[in-house]
């Protein structure tokens, strides 16, 4: 996670439209339509970024995106947050809230903060991993949205056992490090263009992408 709160990186909208990413060959996943937090199945991102990963798709020899989260409203994000609350409000019965809040926080961004526009709300993140020619994902340790210490985005990279895998998250890393993304470190598979955490990560200073409501 970035230690300084991205939240006050200035934004400088640039109206850049959110573009279907089923006119896209990517392979596509929606996990959070499928799983029922969401009840839009189409997913979308910003122009600049799915033309930024067709770029890189044509770099991976076969190799295609697939891609389980893009852009998502806010109603959406909290689904998700409230989830994984839940979920590890079960697992640790002992935790109180703010332990509660610390820990979710690390992987999902709070949606009832309305100054903190989550990344994916943006439009410009990601969350994708790379499937072979036969459409067989690549292993990379842990499945999408696993939140444990195996997520990790270089967990892997010291362990003498596991170097496939730390090949792979490296594929993937680096090919979307040559379309200037920021990878995460707690998570391997998301990748953030154009929003605060982007600006912040790479030293602008503004963000071109705010936060998006509607698809329109």
């Amino acid at each position: 996670m970035t230690l300084i709160s991205y939240e006050n990186v200035p934004i400088h909208e640039t109206a850049e439209p959110l573009v279907d990413l089923s006119l896209f060959p990517f392979v596509l996943e929606p996990v959070y339509f499928q799983t029922g937090l969401s009840s839009n199945p189409k997913m979308y991102c910003r122009k600049t970024v799915a033309n930024k990963l067709l770029r890189i798709q044509g770099k991976l020899e076969g190799r295609l995106c697939k891609i389980w989260d893009a852009w998502r409203p806010r109603s959406v994000q909290i689904n998700i947050y409230m989830k994984f609350w839940n979920e590890l409000s079960k697992k640790y019965p002992d935790w109180n809230e703010e332990r509660l809040k610390k820990e979710v926080s690390v992987f999902v961004t709070d949606p009832t903060r309305s100054k903190k526009i989550p990344p994916h709300s943006t439009g410009g993140a990601l969350d994708l991993t790379l499937v072979d020619s036969a459409g067989k994902e690549l292993e990379m340790g842990t499945g999408f949205d696993h939140f444990g210490p195996e997520a990790a985005a270089l967990f892997y990279d010291q362990r003498s056992d596991s170097k496939m895998i730390a090949e792979n998250r490296r594929l993937l890393r680096e090919a979307m490090l040559s379309e200037d993304f920021r990878f995460d470190n707690d998570e391997w598979w998301h990748f953030d263009f154009g929003n605060q955490l982007w600006a912040l990560s790479k030293g602008k200073p503004s963000a071109p992408y705010g936060e998006k409501h509607s698809v329109e």
